[in-house]
């Protein structure tokens, strides 16, 4: 099966998001929820604002240029350019 663009980024974002959480030694983070609703997601515009309010709202990403670094990593990475 083939993976589609937006597949590759829910993904990563999964993938990236687990990975950050995880800097965070005293805090919890259970991301069953935001593993589901970005698995049910297929429009790009309305993932990108989830995974953003997400970020900022649990303060994973706290400043507007780490939240523009994560999507342009993300979007490098779906692109293969990194």
């Amino acid at each position: 099966m083939v993976m589609t663009k937006i597949d590759k980024v829910k993904e990563l974002v999964i993938k990236e998001v687990k990975s950050l959480s995880e800097m965070y030694e005293d805090s919890v983070f259970d991301l069953t929820e935001f593993n589901e609703t970005v698995n049910k997601t297929d429009d790009l515009g309305k993932l990108e604002d989830y995974v953003t309010d997400y970020l900022y709202s649990e303060e994973i990403l706290e400043k507007e240029y780490e939240v523009g670094e994560f999507w342009m990593y993300i979007y490098k990475e779906v692109a293969g350019l990194n």
